[in-house]
């Protein structure tokens, strides 16, 4: 019998294991003692361990639980073994420096060193021969644990298939029900027996009377505990009357507590009996056997069934999890309930079989009648009319089929006798199917906790938007990549999971996760994911770091001082260019890269970087440039060719120029270094304005002069110690030309300015009878004397009146 109806307990039971495959180096780096025993000496009791593990799996009598004992210890000797050579290379490392330090020995011919010299030489060279022999001894260790651990587990497989296809007694055989039904009276007269005799002890008595008010004291002090608690869960997160159709975050976190909420009453008053009756010493060992998973199974039973309804939520539409119809809500409730019942009575009928050693039949029996009651259920869950909404999909169409393939299998099994095969497929399916749900579950949650965390309504979200200036575009940005490792790290625990459910032990996804997260060779290159992650948490904490400096700086610091606004973004942009250096060289430390083998890559590249990249080298350099010598800042208005406007952004590449089209036009760093260009706001801000203004020939000049004068001082943006000036500039074709010049201290002003100015410059002129002359021309006519006599004559002669509509001119002559 193999006892899969508690798969899920060996993932739980593999929990410790996992975690202590991550977390065992950090704890003995951390709890090294001082007097550590020598590596030398751990090699020398684990190879006499690793001896008496093969001598034990030579003899070949071992069961399963002996089996999984000792991979678990081999599991065990193989990290600390690994941790140990870890904490050893570096020591080897350092005798290494101290030898290089002393230098080459001397050659022939040479004078020798002194002897004190030559007797350190000695001796640290005797210190390294016998560190690098105790890690090649470890590593040793470490591939003869591997081999045993292999052998082991290919034993188990091995064991495994057997018992899976062992063909034993067919549940078609009517000597199999009666035989089984035998036992089973048998093995209920005998509980009967072993209880009435338990009622019989004078010691059961006394201990009945003792908890008549004991035990409804305990079930209801529980109760009492439990029931403020659920209210307040009610009140809190129940279904509530909305207006509108909830959020699903809303209609998942009230699924969630909903459950948590209809679980707490029975499970208290169950784990309040059991409690009660354990210790007031009511339960005798046969009866234990089948007490404890009754009352395990019974609050597994109320959890599931609890969390189930609340997702489905068979009488609240609004509120349920996934989009089906009421009927298909209810039947699905239904099936659900079903099946936890049949996986509580498995558990616990397993239980009573393991006390009473059943025959094989009866188990046969049982294991039949358990297989094909979930056959069934799966069967009528599967059914095309449940899942409406999923019909259409070629996915789900496909799944549907495969899984309907799989649950005819269980029932084929069976029959033929392969029962234990049969209730293997049925079990594990199940399991699988519930882990499936249990992923997405967590899925969801991590993603409504990552949008809540992110959102303006929580601290953090607060915290990123005011503090460290991150723009909507950002958040979003950010909760993608956040919902993305959420699920990743849950994807992956699920296919962890996924993994011991089917068969996969526990010591052996410790090995490999260790192997994985701890460092892994390729090639001769160790990759470690733990150095990695930790450089990407180093990386991301000092790029937050950074940005809050530039805040503080941008925001607190820098505005109070008398510093130019260009130089201020210059010193933020550079602080931003300082802290993502260090962060990346923080990153590429923690990682574990050798630095001096990126300087030869990168000596090897740099010809290659130099012809390819010349262009980007030229601009990054040209943009350091400009943040230093400052000929453009932020803000300026400047004029490159035919593009101008203000500079609005300075990067590494290209330079940002926002022109008076509100049009964003970049041009290349190097451009700007190597090009003129025109900054009208370099030394100041003061703007010059011409305005040109025409006259009639006649006109007093001197007045014209007074009046532009009077026109230009009195507006209170023209500058007087600049000015204003008029000038007669010219005698014009037709006119008399005037130009008014003036500064303002803004440039951004010019335009207003010069607009006011030519509106007072008109209204002075017309007050004053200053007329400004159209445009005067004198036409030439290049025809002959008779040309121009049939002209005339033909501008004397009588017009003709036009032809009645269909009646030619010679019929009117």
């Amino acid at each position: 019998m193999i006892p899969t109806s508690l798969n899920l307990l060996r993932i739980i039971q593999s929990l410790p294991l996992l975690l202590a495959a991550i977390f065992a180096p950090a704890c003995s780096f951390a709890q090294e003692p001082a007097g550590e025993r020598p590596l030398a000496a751990q090699v020398k009791d684990w190879q006499a361990l690793l001896d008496r593990y093969e001598k034990t799996l030579a003899k070949g009598d071992l069961d399963d639980d002996r089996l999984v004992e000792i991979r678990a210890e081999l599991g065990s000797l193989r990290l600390d073994a690994r941790a140990a050579a870890d904490q050893a290379r570096p020591l080897a490392q350092a005798i290494r420096d101290e030898l290089a330090a002393l230098g080459p020995p001397p050659g022939e011919g040479e004078p020798p060193e002194a002897p004190g010299i030559a007797a350190k030489r000695k001796a640290i060279s005797e210190r390294l021969a016998n560190m690098e022999g105790s890690l090649k001894e470890a590593e040793l260790v470490i591939t003869r644990a591997d081999g045993l651990a292999e052998r082991l587990q290919s034993l188990r497989r091995t064991r495994f298939t057997e018992r899976v296809l062992t063909r034993g007694p067919s549940p078609l055989f009517p000597s199999v029900w009666r035989k089984a039904f035998q036992e089973i009276r048998e093995a209920a007269a005998a509980q009967r027996q072993d209880f009435e005799d338990w009622l019989a002890r004078d010691s059961t008595a006394a201990k009945i009377d003792l908890m008549r008010w004991q035990l409804p004291l305990a079930v209801l002090v529980a109760v009492l505990i439990a029931w403020p608690l659920r209210l307040w869960f009610i009140r809190r997160f129940g279904y509530v009357e909305v207006t509108t159709e909830p959020s699903y975050g809303q209609r998942l976190r009230t699924a969630l507590v909903t459950g948590i909420i209809r679980t707490l009453i029975p499970s208290a008053a169950v784990l309040a009996i059991y409690l009660g009756f354990t210790a007031g010493g009511l339960l005798s060992d046969s009866v234990r056997y089948v007490v404890q998973p009754l009352a395990t199974m019974l609050v597994v039973f109320f959890f599931v069934v609890a969390c189930c309804r609340a997702a489905l939520a068979p009488g609240e539409p609004l509120w349920r999890l996934i989009s089906l119809g009421d009927d298909s809500a209810r039947v699905i409730a239904h099936i659900v309930t079903a099946m936890t019942a049949v996986f509580a009575i498995d558990a616990v009928v397993n239980a009573w079989g393991k006390r009473f050693e059943w025959s094989v039949e009866l188990m046969a029996l049982h294991n039949f009648v358990t297989g094909l009651s979930i056959a069934l259920l799966l069967l009528i869950i599967l059914r095309r009319r449940i899942w409406e909404s999923e019909v259409g999909t070629t996915r789900w169409l496909g799944l549907r089929y495969t899984l309907t393939l799989l649950v005819y299998a269980i029932p084929i099994a069976a029959l033929p006798g392969y029962v234990v095969l049969s209730r293997l497929l049925a079990i594990q399916l199940v399991l699988s199917i519930g882990l499936y749900v249990l992923v997405t579950v967590l899925g969801k949650i991590g993603d409504e906790f990552v949008s809540h965390m992110l959102s303006e309504r929580a601290v953090v979200g607060r915290h990123l938007r005011s503090n460290l200036d991150i723009s909507p575009d950002g958040i979003d940005a950010l909760s993608f990549w956040l919902t993305g490792l959420a699920r990743l790290c849950i994807g992956l625990t699920g296919i962890l999971a996924l993994m011991v459910l089917w068969g996969a032990g526990g010591s052996d996804l410790s090995a490999w996760l260790y192997e994985v997260v701890f460092g892994f060779k390729i090639g001769n290159i160790t990759v470690s994911l733990a150095d990695l992650a930790f450089g990407l948490l180093l990386f991301a904490g000092m790029l937050i770091l950074t940005r809050f400096v530039q805040r503080t700086l941008e925001h607190r610091i820098l505005p109070r001082t008398r510093i130019d606004p260009g130089l201020q973004h210059s010193i933020r942009t550079a602080v931003g260019y300082l802290g993502f250096t260090l962060a990346l060289i923080m990153l590429i430390s923690a990682a574990g890269f050798d630095l001096s083998q990126l300087t030869i890559i990168a000596g090897a590249l740099s010809v290659g970087i130099g012809l390819g990249f010349q262009n980007v080298v030229n601009n990054f350099v040209s943009g350091l440039i400009l943040l230093a010598e400052r000929p453009i800042k932020v803000g300026d208005w400047i004029m490159v060719g035919d593009v101008q406007g203000y500079v609005k952004k300075i990067s590494v590449r290209a330079t940002e120029v926002l022109t008076f089209d509100r049009a964003s036009v970049f041009i290349p760093n190097s451009e700007l270094i190597a090009h003129p260009v025109t900054n009208r706001t370099y030394a100041d801000k003061v703007g010059r304005i011409v305005i040109p203004v025409s006259f009639s020939y006649g006109t007093d000049a001197r007045k014209v002069c007074e009046v532009l004068m009077q026109v230009a001082k009195s507006h209170p943006k023209v500058l007087r110690q600049s000015g204003p000036f008029v000038f007669f500039k010219e005698f014009g074709p037709s006119s008399l030309n005037f130009e008014v010049i003036a500064f303002v201290a803004d440039v951004d002003t010019m335009k207003s300015v010069t607009s006011e100015l030519c509106i007072e410059i008109d209204a002075a002129c017309r007050l004053e009878g200053l007329t400004m002359p159209y445009p005067q021309r004198d036409v030439h006519l290049d025809i002959d004397q008779e040309q121009l006599s049939r002209l005339l004559a033909g501008l004397s002669a009588p017009q003709l009146r036009p032809a009645a509509p269909g009646v030619l001119p010679s019929d009117t002559a």
